[in-house]
């Protein structure tokens, strides 16, 4: 009997140990989670890696985070940042201001006196426009990743106003979202090695906005050294929608300022006046700040003109400034985009009446110029699109419109094929893709509150790569379905781990030729000149855009 009671201890210690993990700000009880193919995942949630970002803080760069004594119980998720839902129709808010904590997914914890070989890493930055979304495993659960092995890290970070607010000065430079994400990456540095990660082999990865977040780490001298690879899904930093030009968050911050009777003759009254306010009323405050940009994105990254003492700077120059002059982290690249992006967004781009779509009066055109009102531009292009994507057809939301692929075109792929060029200009290895896997569910489904099969739209990649219960419930994976989970995440974690994704894949050769592969239900296709006809269109039109590498002719 001894014998026994004695056993079920050492148990009872070992169960313990192996969910414990002590860090240098103090220790952490994590639990336990099952991988899709039944693996034991070891699951630490709601580690924070930052001060909470209140009272003071509240536009302020991220503190680090203050020790803690005792067991700190790393069991439970969260909140997520204060934020609206995804879609236009959504605009309760919800969320907390203390946000900033992440989650780390390990399959083995380190034991003393093992020699087993450190895990790679790779973190996770959530999309969601940079005013939705957190690392939270209703979209972002480990239990695809895991089942190779590699430990998964994800974050939530300050979204919109709270976290993008400028007013473009020392008061205010911008970018605290942002430099959210580069305090989580520091947190990964510092502390991963305890959970059996090797921090030298860390690789960033996210989707949409967390694809150009990924991109912008590549461009921000604050990044620097803290990953090794990056991946960038339907998203970089030279797409049309990633940057706030200057000169707007300064307006932006005076408009939501007089919404509050805040004083905006200067910015350290305007910023201390905006400190007093309640959290939910400042987020929804930015939606009654009339449309300029594309999609529902009001506050997004800025190029910081200047910061306080001390402070450090995220972005002082433009995305494209810097790729053209080569100062950025020459890392091996995984770039891409889905085949049909743009079918996720006719509504959020032209309200739900297709019959009243025209693209000389809608932001689609206008937002992409820099002189918006110059009406006679507007219409030419806007001619020049309705007859390249719709002929003399009417303009509707059916899946074989061209409305699909001119949204896809001109918000991901013209950005990502610019940016693809470039870096593999600089001699950086570049793998581009193309996803082109249509499976059971799509996100289409929810953004256009249709059935029809509008093909691979914007996140439908993500499906492969994480669990979506919360969003398809009761909706089990084809057999179809769950071959594209291991292609995707063999794919993933072969780069993760050797800055290849698979022996076959061969990187972009030259900027001029883009070679890139297609990822299909039969396998990985190889091409060249990714939607060649369709990109050139836009980056030959006198666009003149912030973010284009071709601002095309002078004439039409």
């Amino acid at each position: 009997m001894r014998c026994g009671l004695a056993g079920l201890l050492t148990t009872i210690i070992t169960v313990l140990a192996d969910d414990l993990v002590v860090l240098k700000h103090g220790s952490l009880k994590g639990h336990r989670l099952t991988s899709r193919k039944g693996r034991e995942i070891f699951a630490f949630q709601g580690v924070p890696y930052a001060k909470p970002p209140v009272g003071e803080l509240r536009f302020k760069p991220p503190q680090p985070a203050e020790p803690w004594t005792g067991v700190l119980d790393a069991t439970k998720e969260a909140p997520v940042c204060v934020q609206r839902g995804l879609f236009p129709s959504d605009v309760e808010v919800r969320g907390q201001e203390d946000c900033l904590y992440l989650n780390v997914y390990t399959p083995r914890i380190p034991k003393s006196g093992s020699e087993a070989a450190p895990l790679d890493v790779m973190v996770w930055v959530h999309g969601g426009g940079w005013f939705t979304g957190s690392g939270n495993t209703d979209m972002y659960g480990p239990q695809y990743l895991l089942d190779k092995d590699i430990i998964l890290v994800t974050m939530n970070y300050r979204l919109g106003l709270i976290g993008f607010l400028s007013t473009e000065d020392a008061e205010c430079p911008g970018n605290n979202g942002m430099k959210d994400q580069v305090a989580a990456l520091r947190w990964v540095r510092d502390n991963i090695a305890e959970f059996g990660g090797n921090p030298n082999s860390v690789t960033i990865f996210g989707e949409s906005a967390g694809g150009s977040s990924t991109h912008f780490h590549m461009l921000s001298p604050a990044s620097k050294g803290l990953f090794h690879r990056a991946i960038s899904q339907s998203g970089t930093a030279v797409c049309a929608w990633a940057l706030t030009p200057p000169g707007r968050p300064k307006l932006l911050a005076e408009q939501v300022a007089d919404m509050f009777n805040c004083p905006t003759q200067s910015s350290s009254e305007l910023i201390s006046c905006l400190r007093k306010q309640d959290s939910y009323k400042l987020y929804g405050a930015e939606l009654l700040i009339p449309a300029e940009r594309i999609f529902p994105i009001t506050f997004a990254p800025v190029i910081e003109k200047q910061v306080g003492e001390g402070d450090e700077i995220f972005m002082s120059e433009n995305p494209m400034k810097i790729l053209l002059s080569g100062d950025l982290e020459l890392v091996p690249w995984m770039v891409g985009v889905t085949s049909r992006e743009g079918g996720l967004f006719p509504i959020f781009l032209f309200g739900p009446d297709e019959s009243k779509v025209k693209l000389e009066e809608n932001s689609v055109i206008t937002m992409l110029l820099e002189n918006p009102e110059d009406k006679s531009l507007v219409k030419k292009v806007a001619q020049k699109a309705q007859k390249f994507y719709f002929g003399d057809k009417r303009i509707t939301y059916a899946p074989d419109s061209g409305i699909t692929d001119m949204i896809t075109d001109l918000f991901f792929l013209v950005g990502t094929n610019s940016a693809a060029r470039l870096h593999s200009k600089r001699g950086e290895q570049v793998y581009y893709y193309l996803f082109d896997y249509r499976g059971k569910n799509s996100f289409s489904t929810v953004g256009m509150n249709s059935t029809a099969n509008y093909g691979p739209v914007h996140l439908d990649d993500v499906l492969y790569l994480f669990p979506q219960d919360v969003i398809f419930r009761n909706s089990k994976l084809t057999a179809e379905d769950e071959r594209m989970v291991e292609t995707m995440t063999a794919l993933w974690t072969n780069f993760a781990r050797s800055g290849e994704p698979a022996p076959t894949w061969k990187p972009v050769s030259s900027p001029e030729v883009l070679d890139y592969v297609r990822i299909a239900h039969d396998g990985l296709h190889h091409g060249q000149g990714l939607l060649k006809e369709r990109s050139e269109f836009w980056e030959t039109l006198p666009l003149r855009t912030r973010y284009s590498v071709a601002v095309g002719k002078d004439e039409l």
